[in-house]
């Protein structure tokens, strides 16, 4: 079986689940002997770069040629793709040149997307493009749902397929510290995961005196403000600052904090969650539609709180840490709910996908349509003409 994954934004700085779990998942599959190809708009970003180098991955570079606007890149990406001739094109990533091809390629070549999160960039393309894509994947109950009544996918064309993990082989041990001990794992923002509430709950556990230890692992654009802001907790050492770590260490720290803190305004099937739980954190996460409400469930094994609720959650943190027989418990349920999304069982439900949308692409019978519309987010105002010259004086 030949694979062709498409991430056009794998190269920019800023990262996420969506792109960290990719070597692992071609990894998988190679391991089941599927050859599979990466094709990506430039270098990837470096701390998936090193991961992707160990998978030995087919990496294809601009393989659409020189840059352009995406109705002339489009064209030239479809010809090389109908000659590399995989058994299935997923898109994983893309603004643009992904979609665009979708069209133009040959029938007998099966096309899928994922989804991974919860936001309308992912539910644009799949509705413009819904009657070239064999199938799709969401990686949340909820996702799938949306692309069938939001995308008018057929329901036997949606696939709901959650990030595998590494899980701890043992329930979590309790951890002998009079602190509490807390971590946020994630990209370093505004947008999405709303850090500025995760300041103002540690700046509250602060003038609370409650005691605790956050460690905050990753980066982003709001780095500076966090530094600036917990500069206290920081020098103190109650918050430490670790930046991006391997997938090792990150689970290392996993297994020796309690909770899991995540204040997003949306999610997908968040990776981070996932691999907290399976190695032994209780989630105090937002309450919002995306695989939260899946995994957590209400003072069993984790809290659900409502976006911006800063207050419960700095009450929540306060009334585990007097608790530690409560939260040991719930941290169990946490690793039982967690523990049963593998990475083994992920690969096995593509293998198993990916062997059904061949045989439907065959049947379906989809027809190129070198006329199609273009998604309306790479439509201009200006004519092609003009564009043309634009992008050959300034390169956008």
């Amino acid at each position: 079986m030949k694979l062709l994954i498409v991430d056009t934004t794998i190269h920019e700085s800023l990262i996420g689940g969506g792109h960290l779990y990719l070597p692992r998942f071609i990894e998988g599959l190679m391991e089941q002997g599927v050859e599979v190809h990466l094709a990506v708009k430039a270098t990837p970003n470096p701390r998936v770069a090193v991961l992707l180098e160990r998978t030995r991955v087919i990496l294809h570079k601009a393989p659409w040629g020189r840059d352009g606007l995406v109705i002339d890149t489009a064209p030239r990406f479809a010809a090389w793709v109908n000659a590399l001739a995989p058994d299935v094109y997923l898109i994983s990533g893309s603004a643009d040149i992904g979609w665009v091809t979708l069209p133009l390629l040959n029938s007998a070549i099966a096309t899928m997307a994922i989804a991974h999160n919860d936001a309308e960039t992912f539910y644009i393309p799949v509705r413009h493009y819904q009657r070239f894509l064999t199938g799709v994947v969401g990686v949340s109950p909820e996702i799938c749902e949306l692309f069938h009544s939001k995308c008018g996918i057929a329901k036997d064309r949606i696939k709901w397929i959650p990030y595998g993990v590494v899980a701890a082989q043992e329930p979590p041990k309790q951890i002998d510290s009079a602190s509490i001990n807390l971590i946020f794992a994630g990209r370093v923002v505004e947008e999405q995961k709303r850090i500025s509430d995760v300041i103002k709950i540690t700046r509250r556990l602060t003038e609370e005196n409650a005691g605790f230890r956050l460690i905050i692992v990753g980066d982003g654009e709001e780095m500076p403000l966090v530094r600036e802001e917990l500069k206290v907790e920081i020098e103190k050492g109650s918050v430490v600052l670790k930046g991006w770590l391997s997938n090792e260490e990150v689970i290392g720290l996993f297994r020796g904090s309690e909770i899991f803190l995540l204040t997003s305004a949306y999610e997908g099937f968040c990776i981070s969650l996932i691999e907290a739980m399976a190695n032994g954190c209780c989630p105090l996460v937002t309450d919002i539609r995306s695989g939260n409400r899946y995994l957590v469930q209400q003072g069993e094994n984790g809290y659900l709180l409502e976006v911006g609720d800063t207050e419960g959650f700095v009450n929540k943190v306060k009334e585990l840490g007097k608790n530690k027989e409560l939260l040991s418990a719930l941290r169990n349920k946490a690793w039982e709910m967690g523990s049963a999304f593998s990475h083994e069982r992920m690969i096995s439900s593509y293998m198993d996908l990916f062997s059904g949308i061949i045989k439907d692409a065959k049947k379906l019978g989809r027809t190129t349509d070198r006329n199609f519309p273009l998604l309306p987010t790479c439509v201009s105002k200006y004519p092609d003409w003009l564009r043309r010259i634009k992008f050959r004086l300034t390169g956008k």
